[in-house]
């Protein structure tokens, strides 16, 4: 027996316990359940608090990607005089575009909440908390309240907005007044116009997603961020890139800021005052609307954790490489993890902690979580899109890399799609002397689809010299992969002859 709590203790005789309950109907929840009922468990329970569906469908990635689409035809209009168009925009209709989201999210529930009803599995709409580690105490929709028993759990309760403890967010201004009405994402999803001037502190997907969908709109949007733009990978070439596009697309970009704390003063004609320390000097940008994007916590307020044996640090459940927390029947998944927010690791998550359960339940060795290809989208316009690891990650791991770059605007395709030079880029890594592709970053038309070109390859365990070989229609802008997989080919055995 290892340090984690022991939850082998038998129910009482009365009740019956589940195999699996499940806390949260997200994403990561729902594919959990679903996936414990193929693998043969009977008694799987999930419990939802407020409207199923989950962040994504709700108020995260279909809605925002709804309101994109229009953006980016937006931008083309507006530069569509460079390809001999004469286009006028006349006008964007806000309430037509909110009407559209509000349609749309509702087909998308409909789908998602008919899938789980045919899941197999119970769902009780409540708020779940732990009372003890092997037993829930749920206060139901209907005002009642029930005490349930498992042999396991999975907490996937998803995020919700991290606010910095600062005066005019976590806390009021000096003088007594409230904190600022600053928007979160929930508000910009939800603006029925497009402010004269908006002010953005982040630049994670949230950030940079509202910044290209408001200043297509027209407003006049300064970003700030404390690190430069894509730090992951600490790759300087792409943070400039990416920069570069984003104020190509109209947007202000301030590196380097970190935020001291917000004024709202609602008589001026620009309410909002964010104030931020830039190389030592404090700055002030004034701004009709600010908007809060400083990333998001996992959401485990009132859960119980600490009755359930289930420690927390910085915000985060302490787990182990099978998502299991201390308690060892509480395992987690989603954005309640608080690492990789994203919706198709949230679910790969769900499904093998489900697949994990009869381990769990004869005692053996859980099978360790592991993310295969680590795959990432932005959604701004121009997109960005990665998959695996980044030239400097790899080099930082001590591995023998090479890599192989184009512009968008010197291959075919990308040419005549008007691609601005020195704004968008492919890149591919690879081992050596292997050619094993380890990692793509994209920045550029339809980037978040190409990547799963490489993605796909890399899941195979593909080569440059398989790129080679490869068919690649033409002209397409996937063909660019042949080019670069010749550079990597040759960079690894230079005296190779790169066919055909």
């Amino acid at each position: 027996m290892d340090a984690r709590t022991d939850t082998n203790e038998a129910p009482p005789a009365s009740k019956r316990p589940y195999d699996l309950v499940v806390l949260g109907g997200g994403s990561a929840g729902s594919a959990c359940a679903a996936e414990a009922i193929k693998l043969g468990h009977e008694r799987v329970l999930l419990i939802n608090d407020g409207e199923l569906g989950g962040l994504c469908i709700l108020e995260g990635c279909m809605p925002t990607k709804t309101l994109l689409h229009p953006a980016d035809v937006v931008a083309e209009v507006r530069h569509a005089g460079r390809l001999g168009i004469d286009a006028r925009l006349e006008g964007v209709d806000m309430g037509a575009l909110q009407a559209r989201r509000e349609a749309l999210v509702a087909r998308f529930q409909r789908a998602k909440v008919g899938g789980m009803e045919a899941g197999g599995y119970e769902i009780l709409f409540g708020r779940g908390r732990f009372v003890s580690p092997t037993e829930l105490e749920v206060a139901t929709a209907d005002g009642a309240t029930r005490r349930i028993t498992s042999r396991a759990f999975l907490v996937s309760t998803g995020s919700k907005q991290f606010v910095p403890d600062l005066p005019g967010l976590g806390r009021p201004i000096e003088g007594g007044d409230a904190p600022a009405p600053f928007w979160t994402s929930r508000e910009a999803l939800l603006a029925d116009r497009a402010p004269q001037s908006l002010g953005i502190v982040g630049s994670g997907a949230i950030g940079l997603e509202f910044a290209t969908y408001f200043a297509a709109l027209g407003s006049r949007v300064t970003l700030l961020s404390r690190s430069p733009i894509l730090r992951r990978g600490e790759d300087p070439e792409l943070s400039a890139l990416y920069t570069r596009a984003l104020e190509h697309a109209g947007i202000t970009v301030v590196i380097g800021a970190t935020l001291a704390g917000v004024r709202h003063d609602p008589a001026a004609p620009e309410p909002f005052a964010i104030a931020h320390w830039e190389e030592g000097h404090e700055q002030v940008v004034h701004c009709e609307e600010m908007l809060l994007a400083t990333g998001r916590v996992a959401m485990l307020d009132g859960l119980g954790l600490e009755e359930a044996g289930v420690e927390v640090e910085r915000g985060r459940p302490v787990l182990d490489d099978a998502l299991r927390s201390t308690n060892a029947r509480v395992f987690f998944a989603g954005d309640a993890t608080g690492d990789r927010l994203i919706l198709h690791t949230g679910n790969a998550e769900g499904r093998h902690v489900a697949r994990n359960l009869k381990r769990l339940f004869a005692d053996e060795p859980l099978v360790p979580w592991r993310e295969r290809i680590p795959l990432m989208a932005l959604f701004t316009n121009p997109p960005y899109a990665e998959c695996g690891m980044t030239e400097h990650e790899a080099r930082a791991r001590g591995l023998d890399v090479v890599a192989a770059r184009k512009e968008w605007a010197n291959q075919g395709r990308g040419i005549v799609m008007d691609t601005e030079p020195g704004t968008t880029f492919v890149k591919l890594v690879a081992e050596r002397p292997s050619s094993k592709l380890i990692g793509c970053q994209i920045l550029g038309p339809r980037a978040d689809d190409l990547v799963h070109v490489v993605s796909a390859s890399m899941f195979l365990g593909g080569t440059a010299r398989d790129l080679v070989g490869m068919p690649w229609y033409h002209p397409t802008l996937s063909e660019a992969f042949i080019e670069l997989g010749r550079d990597l080919a040759r960079q690894c055995d230079p005296e190779a002859v790169a066919t055909p």
